[in-house]
């Protein structure tokens, strides 16, 4: 029973309208009040950081995109000395501004881009002779002091995205130049890097700046891919395990545990309907592809029964995601 001293929210609001209790003007009303319909000014708001986060993106790649074009008829310093100027722009815009405003955070976000440009033109001027996956790692640890003192996610997810390359690129050149085989050590190695940042996120709540569904949403998927992949190779050659690699067993034991316990977390826990469907969406791949692999059918007759059993689990997985929305309301 709700009471009159609980804090309202969209679950309550929208009780008190079905049961005809609040008119369609007072609810929307209601609504903007508590933040989940944005007014005017949110909407504004909104635009503002999002064209303001878009510009930066733009104006870096263009940058980029300028040095490829002219390369041949730039002159050495002159390639140096427009980069090195830019990353000093912004960086004095950054202190100027303060990194409290977005702005500021998001000229920072623009410096380590340029940064990163800067460091391809000076291997590509003085050819190094560097593996790529130098290049991402040592971008990566020149910009994490701007990672840590700026408390942004973007950045802090620029970063990320640096190491994911760098290991990546690092086993392709440097550790599976003598064998062709499927890297399942990487799979496992991504696992464990973006499954670190899945963790802090979900549960260090001190982090304010880190807690933005966007981000969580794109950690979660990630980590879950990562397992996803070795797993519908397993399915696919179950004597892979036995015959080449045990750690194909490994990776999907971790994607069943995973799966399992994210879908009770995200439905007990906290309450994420997005998240929930997307490991009911990778249940449905995996036994689909089991069931592929399984049936001693012809083509045709198992791409019309693969083709029904997706419906049917699609039917399934958007009913129960439905009764869990409405069990969640009746609970608030």
């Amino acid at each position: 029973m709700t009471t009159l001293n609980s804090q309202a929210t969209s679950e309550h609001l929208y009780v008190l309208a079905r049961n005809e209790q609040l008119e369609t003007k007072t609810l929307e009303y209601a609504l903007q009040k508590i933040g989940v319909v944005p007014d005017n000014q949110a909407w504004r708001r909104f635009l503002d950081n999002m064209f303001l986060l878009l510009g930066i993106t733009l104006l870096s790649v263009g940058i980029i995109f300028f040095f490829a074009y002219n390369w041949v008829d730039m002159e050495k310093f002159a390639k140096f000395g427009l980069l090195e100027a830019g990353i000093f722009i912004m960086i004095l815009f950054a202190s100027i501004r303060g990194l409290k405003y977005l702005s500021g955070q998001a000229a920072l976000l623009g410096a380590s881009i340029l940064l990163g440009s800067l460091l391809a033109v000076y291997g590509q001027t003085y050819q190094t002779g560097a593996d790529v996956f130098e290049l991402f790692l040592v971008w990566a640890v020149l910009i994490l002091p701007w990672v840590l003192v700026s408390r942004f996610a973007p950045l802090w997810l620029l970063w990320l995205v640096l190491l994911n390359l760098s290991l990546a690129l690092f086993w392709e050149q440097v550790v599976a130049t003598t064998y062709n085989e499927t890297p399942i050590e990487l799979f496992l190695l991504l696992f464990s890097l973006n499954g670190i940042a899945l963790i802090i996120y979900e549960f260090n709540h001190k982090l304010e700046w880190l807690q933005g569904k966007w981000l969580g949403g794109i950690l979660f998927i990630t980590t879950l891919t990562v397992l996803l992949m070795p797993t519908l190779i397993t399915i696919a050659d179950f004597d892979i395990i036995w015959h080449k690699n045990q750690l194909f067993g490994l990776a999907t034991a971790l994607y069943m545990v995973m799966t399992a316990f994210s879908i009770w977390y995200y439905r007990y826990q906290r309450h994420d309907l997005l998240l929930l469907a997307i490991c009911l969406l990778s249940i449905l791949i995996t036994f689909t592809t089991w069931i592929g692999f399984s049936l001693p059918f012809d083509e045709i007759v198992l791409f019309l029964v693969l083709a029904i059993l997706v419906i049917g689990q699609a039917s399934l997985a958007t009913k129960w995601l439905l009764k869990v929305k409405q069990i969640w309301q009746q609970e608030e």
